[in-house]
């Protein structure tokens, strides 16, 4: 009899977390789906790829910044470093595929309703990329990207 009551105890405590976790998540979203993911930024690998705890790695959709080595890659890995790194994100889907070929996942992240790639390109760090003119598929932020990447 004893067991039934620990078990039930454990059913209950278990419904009580969940529900308590879903509240707590932006919009309802849960997590692992949809619009609202959210997590920590725990590494900058570049000016457009992020390490994001419990998610992994993170290429932001429709900009590209200098690889390590070119011109500009320091400005563009510092500026997300002071923007992103040890904040909680927003990882928006967005992008034909879910992930690249190198297995990142493809989103855009935003940090205090702040869109990290839009950032960039208004700050001349990065350039608008990987979209329909490449032959990428149109991603739904794509006409503000190019126009901020034109100013």
């Amino acid at each position: 009899m004893r067991r039934w009551w620990v078990l039930l105890g454990l059913v209950v405590a278990a419904a009580v977390v969940t529900a308590v976790a879903v509240a707590l998540l932006p919009d309802g979203d849960v997590a692992g789906g949809g619009a609202g993911e959210q997590g920590v930024v725990v590494g900058v690998v570049d000016g457009d790829t992020v390490d994001v705890a419990g998610v992994g790695r993170v290429r932001v959709i429709g900009i590209d910044t200098p690889e390590r080595g070119e011109c500009g890659f320091d400005e563009a890995a510092e500026a997300v470093t002071a923007l992103v790194l040890g904040q909680t994100v927003t990882l928006v889907p967005g992008a034909e595929d879910d992930t690249d070929r190198y297995g990142r996942l493809l989103r855009y992240v935003e940090v205090d309703q702040t869109d990290l790639g839009l950032r960039l390109l208004e700050s001349g760090l990065a350039a608008a990329r990987y979209d329909s003119r490449d032959g990428y598929g149109e991603h739904p932020r794509e006409d503000a990207y190019v126009r901020a990447d034109a100013r």
